[in-house]
């Protein structure tokens, strides 16, 4: 049993979060199947207050969530000193989204539909 808490407490922490429920559902299974330990947020808000709490390796924020966007989760983060690597995903098709996201801080852009094996590359990289 010792083993197995210990395993837990080592598992990388990843906040996933995306209105979409389809979305949710593959990255969530994906990275438990990778190890990962995750937690998904259903909103802006939700991703923010989870995202604060520091305990987290890497965010995977979709950028249109209601609430507050993606990029807004990830620029209050800064002003509250989180630090963590965070991937922006969006199924728009604008420069300025993906200018501005990495601009404010984003590690990495995914646009949607994504290719779930390019975007788990990403997430291990970002994770180191």
């Amino acid at each position: 049993m010792e083993n197995a808490s210990t395993e837990q407490s080592e598992a990388k922490r990843i906040l996933v979060a995306d209105d979409v429920e389809a979305v949710t559902t593959l990255l969530v299974t994906a990275l438990e199947i990778a190890g990962y330990e995750v937690v998904v947020a259903k909103n802006g808000e939700a991703a923010l207050e989870l995202g604060e709490s520091g305990e987290f390796h890497l965010a995977i924020l979709d950028q249109m969530m209601p609430g507050l966007l993606g990029i807004e989760v990830l620029k209050r983060w800064q002003s509250a000193g989180v630090e963590m690597p965070v991937i922006i995903l969006s199924g728009v098709e604008d420069d300025e989204i993906v200018v501005g996201s990495l601009e404010s801080g984003a590690m990495d852009f995914v646009h949607k539909p994504f290719r779930l094996p390019e975007l788990m590359a990403r997430g291990r990289k970002h994770l180191g």
